[in-house]
């Protein structure tokens, strides 16, 4: 399940930064009544960066997993 998440973390990503946006959007022109297009600006911009934030980090993770899978292959080509 892990590699399934991993491996298709940049649809996940921008999933959560839209519902980021979503909830910034209800709170923002709902709940403290201002203005929808200075709600939606603002929403738009957080779930922006939240959608990249999370895209970096888990890319990174990603890339470091892939290199252990490669040095364990080569590794084992190695000892062949």
């Amino acid at each position: 399940m892990k590699k399934f998440i991993v491996l298709h973390w940049s649809e996940l990503s921008q999933g959560i930064g839209i519902g980021i946006g979503f909830f910034n959007f209800y709170v923002l022109y709902y709940s403290w009544n201002v203005s929808w297009e200075i709600s939606f600006a603002i929403a738009f911009v957080l779930g922006f960066y939240a959608s990249k934030a999370l895209r970096h980090y888990v890319g990174k993770e990603f890339n470091i997993h892939e290199a252990e899978k490669i040095s364990k292959v080569v590794e084992e080509f190695e000892e062949q």
